[in-house]
């Protein structure tokens, strides 16, 4: 895809596709996403990128507990989000509270940067709020490393993040580095789901 066939992702017409959402793991075991200029399948193909992207995240790097978050123009009420959990937190996959943008998450969206952290790190930084009210009902982190989705035009679009890595390890530079080129592969992608619907929207033909 050439880069003037390339719109922001923002550009799309979100207000029949995007909302609010947190998903389950998987619609289905053999669900799969398919890329339709419909509202409604406009979203089944959002949807499907973050899907795989967090459980592609999860299995390259080799965590317990994964995520991927779509948030357009800073607004986390709208934000769409999928996870992936390995049997060790079976106890939460049916978890769904959305994070609202308060606490470390809210910096790699406001900052375009990537956090990596120890469990210890993590504890002491100033913006862990250890779960605010979902404290206690929330799955429990164990280390972290979250990198910002970062569109063509330089804007936030969301993040990816990590916690518990396998074998009780931490986070290492090389895992930065294959999750920021994941999350640059899932901005590409969602563009191009934007621009195709974008272009076939009924008010552009």
């Amino acid at each position: 895809m050439s880069s003037q066939d390339t719109r922001p992702i923002s550009s799309a017409s979100w207000e029949d596709g995007i909302s609010g959402v947190v998903a389950q793991q998987a619609p289905t075991e053999n669900w799969s996403p398919a890329l339709d200029a419909s509202a409604t399948n406009f979203t089944t193909a959002i949807d499907g990128v973050l899907h795989l992207t967090a459980g592609l995240a999860r299995r390259i790097i080799g965590a317990h507990q994964a995520a991927a978050a779509l948030i357009i123009k800073g607004n986390w009420h709208g934000m769409r989000k999928y996870f992936s959990l390995s049997p060790k937190y079976a106890a939460w996959y049916e978890y769904r509270t959305p994070a609202v943008g308060f606490g470390i998450h809210s910096d790699i969206v406001a900052h375009n940067t990537a956090i990596r952290l120890t469990q210890a790190e993590l504890e002491r930084h100033p913006d862990f709020k250890r779960f605010g009210r979902e404290a206690g009902k929330h799955p429990p982190m164990r280390g972290w490393l979250a990198v910002p989705i970062i569109g063509q035009d330089g804007r936030n679009y969301g993040l990816l993040q990590l916690s518990d890595k396998y074998d009780d390890a931490d986070f290492t530079e090389a895992d930065e580095a294959q999750l920021k080129q994941l999350a640059r592969i899932t901005s590409t992608t969602l563009a191009a789901i934007c621009h195709m619907h974008d272009n076939q929207s009924p008010d552009r033909q």
